[in-house]
C-alpha cells in the first residue's frame, strides 16, 4: 500500500527526534495558515472584494483559458513581436486544445479545480520520490524523505505554483514519472509520460537522454523514434480536430515564438529597480550589463562554459558507458538525471523555479556524507524554500503596502538576489564533482538493488 512504510518510518522519527517533532508541527501550522491564505486570494478577499464573488483568476490559469478560447474561436495562439509583458502562452495548439473542455465550468470552478489537481500532484510527487527510493532499495533515500517532510510542507516552489495556478509541480511530476519509467526501461510509459512533457514544456525531457548516457543506446534509439511519431501523430490529430491550414499555421507561429522569444522578452535592465523573479544568466547579465546583441551573446558564451564540463562528463560516459539500466545503477542514473535537469534550466532564458529541486534536495540528504557539504546542502536550498514563506510574513505584517502592482513583495530578497541561480548552480557544481570524482559509478550491491 502507498505510504505504509513511510507511515512507519513517520511514527519513527516522531518518537525518536524532538527536533523533528517541533519542525513539523511547525511546518503543519505554516500549511494551515497558508491553505487559508490560499482560500482567502481565491475567493477575493485578499484582493479586496466580496467573498466568493470577486474571484482571483491566477495569471497563468487564465493564460490557459484565454488559448483555450482562442482555439475554439479560430484566433491566434502567440504573440508576435517584442512583448511587453511576461505572461503569455507558450504551449502547443494541442494543450490549448485539450484545455478548452474546462471552458465549461465558471471561474470560481476552474481556479479551486486546479487547486486541487495541484495539491493532488504535489502529494503525488512526494509518494512518487518514496516509490522510486523503495524500488531501487535505497533506505536511505526513504529516510530522507521522511526528516525533509518539514522543508516539503513550507516548500516556496510548491505554494508559488499554487497561486499562479502554472503547470511546474505538474511538469515535476510528469518528469519524476518519466526518470522512473527509464530506469526501469518501460517502453510504453517511457513513450506516455515524454509525450506528454514534449506538449507542454519541452525543456523537462531532460531525462530521455539519460539512455543514451547509460549506453543503453536501443532503448534509447526506440524511445526517441517513438517519440518523434508520437509527436507527429499528435500534431496530426490537432490539425484534424480544428482544421489543417490553421492548426499548421499555429505550430509554425508555436515554433517561431520559442525561437525569436530571446529577442522579443522583456528584459530588465539596470534602469529597473530589481531583479525580478526571473534568475536566468540571461536575465542576470541584461540586468547588470544592458540589454543588447552584446550582452545576450555574453550570456550565451556564460552559459556555454558552464555547460561544458558536463559536456565532458556526458562524453565519457557514451564512449565509456556501464551498459547497465538505470536501476542497476541507481545513483548513477539519478545524479546523471538530475545534472541533465539543472543543465536545462542553466540553459533557459526564463528561470522562475526549481520545482524538482525538493526531490534532489532529499537525494543529496540521503547520500552526501561530506561533514561540510551538508550544511551547505541545507543552507543554499532553505533559502529558495523559504522565500514563499517570507512573503507571506511580509504581507501579514506590512498589508498590500509591501506589494507593488505587479505582485512584487518589496521584502522579498528574490526580486534583488538571484537566489533560484546560485541555488543551481551549487547543486550543478556538486553533482559534477561527485560524477567526475567516480563516487556514483559502482552498482548498487544485490540487496539494495534487488
Amino acid at each position: 500500500m502507498v505510504g505504509e512504510g513511510f507511515a512507519s518510518r513517520l511514527a519513527d522519527a516522531w518518537r525518536q527526534r524532538k527536533g523533528f517533532r517541533v519542525a513539523l508541527l511547525l511546518a503543519v501550522a505554516f500549511v494551515l495558515l497558508r491553505l487559508t491564505a490560499q482560500v482567502l486570494l481565491t475567493t477575493g478577499v485578499l484582493t479586496g472584494g466580496q467573498f466568493g464573488q470577486d474571484v482571483f483568476f491566477p495569471p497563468d490559469l487564465q493564460d490557459y483559458w484565454n488559448a483555450a478560447r482562442h482555439i475554439q474561436a479560430r484566433e491566434d495562439l502567440y504573440l508576435k513581436g517584442a512583448l511587453d509583458l511576461v505572461e503569455f502562452y507558450q504551449y502547443t495548439p494541442s494543450f490549448a486544445l485539450v484545455f478548452s473542455v474546462f471552458l465549461l465550468l465558471s471561474p470560481l470552478a476552474l481556479v479551486l479545480t486546479h487547486t486541487v489537481l495541484h495539491l493532488a500532484a504535489y502529494v503525488a510527487l512526494f509518494f512518487s520520490w518514496d516509490r522510486i527510493f523503495r524500488r531501487l532499495g535505497m533506505e536511505e533515500g526513504c529516510q530522507a524523505l521522511v526528516y525533509a517532510l518539514p522543508v516539503w510542507l513550507v516548500f516556496s516552489g510548491f505554494w508559488s505554483d499554487l497561486v499562479f495556478l502554472n503547470t511546474y509541480i505538474i511538469m515535476a511530476l510528469l518528469a519524476t514519472q518519466l526518470i522512473d519509467a527509464i530506469l526501469h526501461e518501460r517502453l510504453g510509459w517511457s513513450l506516455l509520460w515524454l509525450t506528454l512533457i514534449l506538449q507542454m514544456k519541452p525543456q523537462w525531457a531532460f531525462a530521455a537522454a539519460l539512455p543514451l548516457l547509460l549506453g543503453r543506446t536501443r532503448f534509447f534509439a526506440r524511445l526517441v523514434g517513438l517519440a518523434v511519431a508520437a509527436y507527429a501523430g499528435v500534431v496530426a490529430l490537432t490539425c484534424l480536430a480544428v482544421g489543417p491550414a490553421y492548426g499548421l499555421q499555429q505550430h509554425a507561429d508555436y515554433y517561431s515564438f520559442l525561437w525569436n522569444m530571446r529577442q522579443n522578452f522583456p528584459w530588465r535592465g539596470p534602469e529597473a529597480p530589481f531583479l525580478g523573479y526571473n534568475h536566468s544568466i540571461s536575465q542576470i547579465v541584461t540586468y547588470l550589463a544592458g540589454l543588447s546583441p552584446m550582452t545576450l551573446r555574453l550570456a550565451l558564451g556564460i552559459k556555454t562554459l558552464l555547460l561544458v564540463p558536463l559536456a565532458v562528463v556526458g562524453l565519457r560516459h557514451i564512449l565509456n558507458p556501464v551498459g547497465r539500466p538505470g536501476r542497476e545503477v541507481p545513483r548513477l542514473a539519478l545524479e546523471l538525471a538530475f545534472a541533465l535537469y539543472l543543465a536545462a534550466f542553466i540553459w533557459l532564458d526564463m528561470v522562475w523555479e526549481l520545482s524538482l529541486g525538493i526531490a534532489m534536495f532529499t537525494y543529496l540528504l540521503a547520500t552526501e556524507r561530506g561533514p561540510q557539504v551538508r550544511p551547505l546542502i541545507w543552507v543554499f536550498f532553505l533559502c529558495y524554500a523559504f522565500q514563499d514563506l517570507v512573503r507571506l510574513l511580509s504581507v501579514a505584517v506590512f498589508g498590500r503596502d509591501i506589494m507593488t502592482d505587479s505582485g512584487y513583495v518589496l521584502s522579498d530578497p528574490a526580486i534583488y538576489f538571484p537566489i533560484n541561480m546560485v541555488v543551481i548552480l551549487f547543486f550543478y557544481g556538486l553533482l559534477l564533482y561527485r560524477l567526475r570524482a567516480g563516487k556514483v559509478t559502482m552498482p548498487a550491491a544485490r540487496s539494495l538493488g534487488s
